[in-house]
């Protein structure tokens, strides 16, 4: 563990096809990784806005968005941050590295519990 984070094994570098996302469960939660062009970003899955999944949405890697399928709602996969309405709170993003052919995602624990916590 470095900087307070566990890096947890997520996939294999081929599972996410280039300009696709995917969902995985890991620990317990439900995230979505997007694979643009190599390069492996991962969010909590659901909006912040309703009670939808993202990576049942519409993925736009020239802008990089993923719309939310219940209302549309943009967000940015690089940082989570909402890029159009009605999404006005980011969701969560963690920092992902890869390692031989394992794409790997990195998560906060605490330490008092073991508990995992978001990025």
């Amino acid at each position: 563990m470095s900087n307070g984070l566990e890096w947890r094994p997520l996939c294999d570098v081929d599972a996410v096809e280039p300009g696709t996302h995917k969902v995985f469960h890991l620990g317990g939660r439900r995230l979505c990784a997007i694979n643009d062009g190599g390069v492996y970003h991962v969010l909590d899955d659901q909006c912040t806005h309703g009670v939808a999944y993202l990576s049942e949405g519409y993925l736009d890697t020239d802008e990089a968005v993923v719309e939310c399928p219940l209302h549309g709602g943009l967000f940015c996969y690089r940082d989570g941050s909402p890029k159009g309405d009605p999404a006005e709170k980011p969701v969560r993003s963690h920092p992902t590295r890869i390692e031989g052919r394992m794409v790997s995602v990195g998560l906060r624990v605490d330490p008092d519990d073991r508990t995992e916590e978001p990025v």
